[in-house]
């Protein structure tokens, strides 16, 4: 008889665990506390016009990332490549009250006080002296001995620790972190050196020279893969207890409607972020190490602001897609680059404490907020606006924020713990990858999940092979 595995969580991680168990003859079983498939993969379609939408959740594909690209390929879907900029355009930005329009590759007029030897370096130049050699002291994040010592250092310091101890000045480390690193956790006062460079290395340095979104939205991937499941998907169970005894393993649930319902299995993959497993009760309790990092890990707070415009003003001024500032609506973005004209969508993508306080509008004030952000960098966008909507990611309670971060020595001190097995309970999710908030990263980790129990080898032991295969 086929051994009987519960998926706890039809994110990305869960699903993937699924789909390989399945083809591998397993007797699967997914529960999910919503209604949908995706978990932090959300395409939203309304309430915009002329058939566009905006990704609220994971957006990109990068050519390096060749797990979504060969899902994507046996699952029949197609990928459109992101438009790369004319040499001639401009790059927007809004700093200390004015707008500066630069053309690419020439932000040497930025207005920072910058040190005598940093002023003519430019954000690329910058970028080079200080951050690039941080990456390359990284080393793989996928080999069994990672982190090395040179990268465990990295670790005990902020990342302005780490680019000051490089000798750059405070207004270099803030030029090289705009619309880069302020965007990963609590920013740069806050975050691992390590596990914000790890993350740049793996999207910079190895994620590839290309980038992609998927033709039609990023939720047909997850919709894709529960399709190859069949009926195997319970909607509306919400676990409260994970029980482990006498070679089963027992997942308590709760419906929306507060029926009880009980699922028994020789296995299970929890695929649920680590902020939403704090509510369940483990019986027995798990390690010491995996419940202090279930507990302290913690997930970025994002805020996401979509204006629709009636025309792509912006691309009619030869302006890039990518618009940066220290205004509260913090990174300017094309949402639908990659969508048919004539109208267009602008996203505010908004982090940290400035997410936290963005929460505490109601979405209508953030949509406001948004566009008179907007208007500071073009007034004429204002008479332009058809439609917006905003999605606040600690507000949605299966996933209370959106891609884990860590402070500083939380990776040496626990990050193994987080992939690592509790009895017959195997975890996935893109917190046990070295690729948070990827698509890459949380299929990546729902495949080793599933290969775990597969070949009956530990976590730690198996990401390394996996990559490789």
């Amino acid at each position: 008889m086929s051994e009987r595995v519960i998926i706890l969580g039809a994110g990305l991680a869960g699903l993937a665990a699924a789909h390989a168990l399945v083809l591998a003859g397993r007797d699967v079983v997914v529960l999910e506390a919503r209604s949908r498939v995706g978990g932090r993969v959300l395409t939203l379609r309304q309430p915009f016009l002329d058939g566009m939408y905006a990704e609220a959740g994971a957006k990109y594909v990068l050519s390096g990332h060749s797990t979504v690209l060969g899902l994507a390929r046996r699952l029949g879907l197609e990928l459109d490549p992101l438009p790369v900029p004319h040499t001639s355009a401009l790059r927007p930005f809004h700093l200390r009250g004015r707008r500066i329009l630069a053309p690419i590759g020439d932000d040497t007029g930025l207005p920072y006080v910058l040190g005598a030897d940093e002023q003519q370096l430019g954000l690329s130049g910058l970028y080079r002296r200080y951050v690039s050699p941080l990456v390359e002291a990284v080393g793989d994040p996928f080999h069994a001995s990672w982190p090395s010592p040179g990268a465990t250092h990295l670790d005990g310091l902020t990342l302005r620790e780490a680019l000051a101890e490089r000798g750059a000045s405070s207004a270099a480390i803030d030029a090289v972190s705009l619309g880069r690193f302020d965007l990963v956790g609590d920013g740069i006062d806050a975050s691992s050196a390590l596990g914000v460079l790890r993350r740049e290395l793996l999207t910079v340095g190895r994620g590839g020279s290309s980038a992609y979104t998927l033709r039609g939205g990023s939720d047909r991937l997850p919709a894709a893969l529960a399709e190859t499941l069949g009926g195997r998907i319970q909607f509306g169970c919400a676990a409260k207890r994970i029980a482990q005894e006498q070679g089963t393993v027992r997942v308590y649930c709760r419906s929306s409607t507060g029926e009880h319902t009980t699922f028994t299995a020789e296995r299970l993959v929890c695929a649920i972020p680590f902020s939403v497993l704090r509510d369940v009760e483990l019986v027995p309790a798990f390690s010491a190490d995996k419940l202090r990092a279930i507990r302290e890990l913690e997930h970025t707070s994002v805020v996401r602001t979509f204006i629709q415009y009636r025309r792509r003003l912006w691309t009619e001024w030869g302006w890039s897609s990518g618009w940066l500032t220290d205004l509260p609506i913090m990174h300017v973005l094309d949402a639908a680059p990659t969508q048919p004209p004539p109208s267009g969508i602008l996203e505010a993508y908004c982090v940290g404490p400035c997410a936290r306080a963005a929460g505490l509008l109601s979405e209508e004030e953030r949509i406001a907020m948004t566009v008179r952000g907007l208007s500071q960098f073009a007034p004429e966008l204002s008479s332009e606006v058809q439609s917006g909507t905003s999605y606040a990611w600690d507000l949605d309670p299966w996933a209370r924020g959106a891609f884990a971060w860590f402070r500083p020595t939380q990776l040496t001190q626990w990050g193994h713990a987080l992939v690592a097995r509790e009895g017959r309970v195997h975890f996935a999710g893109d917190q046990t990858s070295p690729m948070p908030g990827w698509m890459e990263g949380a299929l990546f980790s729902g495949q080793r999940a599933a290969l775990e129990i597969l070949s009956g080898a530990s976590g730690a032991c198996m990401a390394g092979g996996l990559r490789g295969a």
